[in-house]
């Protein structure tokens, strides 16, 4: 029975995962010379057609092991790169850009922001696709995202897998599809389960998101998912007729009661995100979660543009500071930069040569002119 409860344990410790957000959520040719960004515009305005997206129906049901995405390519949707920026040269477009210049994990020696800023900007590119995936109901969209993580990740400080769920995977960093898949999964099992997201997969694709010992609880991992699409009732039934044993565990895990939470603040945070899905209020949400749940409820990805805003303004003041303390080469390399002032150089002094030479001119002219006046004065 013991290995019973631990294998539980393991299968329902993935329902915090999502919780690590709510604390991280607020951390964080020749170039020419980069110019200060301009006064911040107000609002990010959501372009016409933004909110249109594929049917659930048509969507493919297979998650890929493997992002289909990389770094070098990363991309946000054409939607979200039609958004406003809050400063010139701040927009989702202008960044994705600058991917790989004034930022990203492989800007080698350029002038580039410092790898907790660059790490902030993927961070909220991930959310914005767990945002998407919110609206959509659909995890696979996680998918385009890179599936292999980083190599200096500690360097940039890239998350790591620190649950149970994890398994052998504990200790090591996760890549972009994982981040995106860890606050996407778990959200729309919830919402399975609160009746929000109907489509059986969400339930399958949490099941299939777990260590294999865990998922070896499952017999039929339909029937599961089957129960729990029924409700919250049918769903608690089925554990405390398969697992009665494990059942208190299983719903401190859930948190869909405040009363088994007590004073547990994880617990808290994750009935409070319970609440927020199953009454489709997104106020009740934690704040990490507030995009998502308005995504959800709107069934449009429209209230994720928040997170590109908020995405935008950070990447406008890491760009001023790049640009104080960088000469204004940003996004350059040595050898660049070096280029540049050269060319700068050369400039100035040709401009120089052609001042003195146009000062000579005028000198002689007026020598003649003097002399052509002085000839006349003496007739």
């Amino acid at each position: 029975m013991k290995k019973t409860i631990t294998g539980v344990v393991v299968l329902l410790a993935a329902a915090l995962i999502g919780l690590k957000y709510f604390a991280a959520k607020n951390q964080v040719g020749t170039p020419q010379p980069a110019t200060q960004p301009q006064a911040e515009q107000q609002g990010v305005a959501l372009p016409p057609g933004s909110t249109s997206y594929m049917p659930i129906s048509s969507m493919p049901t297979y998650t890929p092991s493997q992002g289909s995405g990389n770094y070098e390519m990363i991309a946000l949707p054409p939607a979200a790169l039609d958004l406003k920026g809050a400063c010139e040269g701040g927009s989702p477009k202008d960044i994705i850009e600058n991917h790989g210049k004034t930022w990203g994990y492989f800007t080698g020696r350029r002038n580039a922001f410092d790898p907790p800023k660059t790490q902030d900007l993927y961070n909220h590119i991930w959310d914005y696709y767990a945002c998407t995936a919110a609206s959509r109901q659909d995890s696979t969209i996680c998918s385009e995202l890179p599936g292999e993580p980083v190599k200096d990740a500690v360097k940039f400080g890239v998350p790591r897998y620190e649950s149970i769920e994890a398994g052998s995977k504990n200790g090591l960093p996760m890549s972009p599809m994982d981040q995106c898949r860890s606050k996407t999964v778990v959200f729309l099992f919830k919402a399975y389960a609160a009746g929000k997201a109907k489509d059986q997969r969400n339930c399958l694709d949490y099941v299939s998101d777990l260590d294999p010992e865990a998922q070896s609880m499952f017999t039929n991992p339909a029937e599961f998912c089957a129960a729990v699409g029924q409700g919250p009732d049918k769903g608690d039934a089925y554990l405390k007729q398969k697992m009665p044993k494990a059942y208190p565990i299983a719903e401190k895990m859930m948190a869909m009661s405040e009363k088994v939470c007590g004073s547990d603040a994880a617990c808290l945070a994750n009935h409070a995100l319970w609440l927020g899905i199953t009454s489709g209020n997104p106020a009740k949400c934690p704040d990490a979660y507030k995009p998502n749940c308005a995504a959800l409820a709107q069934k449009s990805p429209g209230p994720c543009a928040s997170i590109l805003a908020d995405m935008s303004k950070k990447y406008c003041g890491y760009y001023k500071d790049l640009v104080k303390h960088g000469g204004g080469y940003a996004g350059a390399t040595p050898e660049e930069v070096k280029a540049s002032l050269e060319a700068a150089a050369a400039k100035k002094k040709e401009e120089e040569r052609l001042r003195k030479q146009e000062e000579a001119a005028t000198k002689q002219i007026n020598e003649k002119v003097r002399k052509l006046m002085g000839k006349k004065g003496g007739e």
